[in-house]
């Protein structure tokens, strides 16, 4: 099982900030992700095609959503939420991770991960974060390997919207525990 925070090996990004999630932003997210599986992989609860109200739907109480802008830039380059799992045990998850499909294998997904762990266990002091992903979406699986975030077993998740389950994998990492030794 992974702990944060993770050590992990910077690219040549510029410094990217989370900001807060603007509803103006939901079109844009929309245009990011391609129809079809892609659609599917993001939001298989949503019936396709992806609308700006399914985006603005993903606001509800308990979740953060977040655009991820780089520093000098105009636009976002990427969308991401934490969302509360349970607040008596502190875990968090994942959800609707995207990058703008122009700037896919800049390192943007695996910055927007980071930050958003970082957030999750800085500022909501997380004892877990996690999320699913699907099986065959190996780059996200090693995007959110880059991160800091490890396999952690499988879920089964019925989608209505597409009438079956599917196995997920489940992808974590908790908070590093602290130091037993004594100064």
């Amino acid at each position: 099982m992974a702990t944060y925070p993770a050590e992990h090996t910077s690219a040549a990004l510029p410094p990217c900030s989370l900001v807060p999630f603007e509803p103006r932003w939901a079109s844009l997210v929309v245009r990011w992700v391609r129809p079809g599986r892609e659609t599917y992989w993001l939001a298989p609860k949503s019936r396709p095609p992806l609308t700006v109200s399914d985006v603005l739907s993903w606001q509800v109480l308990g979740h953060r959503a977040f655009m991820l802008l780089p520093q000098g830039e105009d636009d976002p380059v990427a969308y991401g939420e934490v969302n509360r799992l349970s607040r008596a045990t502190g875990r968090y998850w994942l959800g609707h991770l995207v990058v703008n499909q122009e700037r896919r294998g800049e390192g943007f997904g695996s910055q927007l991960a980071r930050k958003l762990l970082a957030y999750a266990f800085e500022r909501l002091n997380a004892s877990e974060v996690s999320l699913v992903v699907f099986p065959g979406n190996r780059q996200a699986i090693a995007c959110y390997a880059a991160a800091g975030m490890a396999p952690d077993g499988y879920e089964v998740h019925e989608f209505a919207t597409a009438g079956r389950a599917e196995r997920l994998m489940r992808m974590a990492v908790r908070r590093e525990a602290p130091s037993r030794i004594s100064s």
